[in-house]
């Protein structure tokens, strides 16, 4: 008897969403970005061809407004809109004119973060020539910190997992004057920013459609997409699911931190123990965000959890494929290869030979420990 594989989950509580809104305005913001371009949208075809489907598409992030993240997305509408909230301005006020108000009334910006979100918040900052002070916990590899340093936020080290820097970056922000917490992760009173930061993400996406019309495609059949705290995964759903779109999402995690798997198979948000390190450290987040957790438990179709080696061995891939792309963006390749290997009724429904599949590598190429064969990194428990 086959033992089913416990890594892959298949969502039976997916249900309809509402209507995506119009992110028309998101996208003009974007435009006004000094460098702002669509990332490539690059044809696997040796991938394709494994697979037995017609097309798999990798987003390359690598370099999205001179970060090597789709970051930046997030946090510079997030940023706008926290700005103009706090300051009482005109919502379409240009961003120069939003820098010259935020700079008068001392504002600096606070962020927790596992790589990517903090530097993207630390870029905006000084942007907008405004002091960012940025909360790290302790599994954040030292690289991560001085790219972070290098533009140019304070950073805080705290010797604890993800969720305590948030906490620790939410009670600076409130204590400082004209401190303002710029995060991705909503908790009960801190909803506003978070699901700016979500809409800022449909730009990536709606790239994607463009760029797959362009192929002589009508869109994608199935997105794959990483989760730490849930924002990027909660923007694909939106777009997957609203104005009557059928597109299939899969969702993927580190076996450190799989709280969205944990979560969608007990049906209620099930926070995880993320103190053991992972190469994919820009997912290695505890819970999910608590904004997106509805949305992602209905819009979710499967769930699959990767371990280090599996996203080492796709960054590997992807190399040899000339792709440079980071372990977290590297993992939703990992997890089609693990969607494969289910080879059940349900997985070969989702890889037909029409299928139409886009993976979304979210971060460039970095330095970082390769994981070694049945080392134990990467062990998480479930709290209840």
């Amino acid at each position: 008897m086959t033992v089913p594989d416990q890594s892959v989950f298949f969502n039976q509580s997916t249900a309809p969403l509402p209507p995506s809104a119009d992110t028309s305005q998101i996208q003009t913001f974007h435009r006004q970005l000094p460098s702002y371009a669509p990332t490539p949208l690059i044809p696997l075809e040796g991938v394709a061809k494994k697979l037995g489907v017609k097309s798999v598409f990798l987003k390359d992030e690598s370099n999205r407004l001179g970060l090597p993240s789709f970051k930046i997305l997030g946090a510079s509408w997030g940023t706008y809109r926290a700005l103009v909230s706090q300051l009482g301005l005109s919502q379409d006020l240009p961003l120069t004119d939003v820098a010259q108000a935020a700079h008068k009334n001392r504002i600096a910006l606070f962020a927790a973060t596992e790589g990517n979100h903090g530097r993207a918040v630390a870029a905006m900052a000084k942007m907008l020539n405004l002091p960012a002070h940025i909360y790290l916990p302790s599994t954040v590899s030292p690289a991560d910190v001085k790219l972070i340093a290098q533009e140019g936020a304070e950073v805080i080290l705290v010797e604890s997992h993800y969720d305590d820097a948030i906490s620790k970056a939410f009670s600076a922000a409130a204590s400082t004057e004209g401190g303002l917490l710029v995060q991705d992760n909503s908790f009960e009173g801190y909803e506003q920013i978070p699901a700016c930061i979500v809409e800022g993400y449909s730009t990536l996406l709606t790239e994607v459609s463009q760029q797959l019309s362009e192929q002589g495609l009508d869109a994608a059949t199935l997105i794959v997409s990483p989760v730490g705290v849930g924002s990027l995964a909660h923007a694909v759903v939106a777009h997957c699911k609203g104005k009557g779109r059928q597109c299939r999402v899969m969702s993927v995690e580190p076996d450190s931190a799989p709280c969205l798997h944990h979560s969608l198979k007990a049906g209620r948000s099930v926070p995880i123990d993320t103190s053991k390190a992972s190469i994919m450290d820009g997912l290695n987040c505890g819970t999910v965000s608590m904004a997106a957790f509805k949305d992602l438990q209905a819009g979710v179709d499967i769930s699959v959890v990767v371990s280090d080696i599996e996203s080492h061995q796709a960054v590997q891939f992807l190399k040899e494929a000339g792709v440079g792309i980071g372990p977290c963006g590297a993992a939703t390749l990992a997890a089609l290869w693990k969607l494969r290997d289910a080879e059940t009724i349900q997985s070969r429904g989702f890889l037909s030979e029409d299928a139409a599949i886009v993976l979304l590598g979210t971060e460039g190429q970095r330095e970082y420990q390769v994981p070694v064969p049945n080392s134990n990194v990467g062990a998480a428990t479930a709290e209840a």
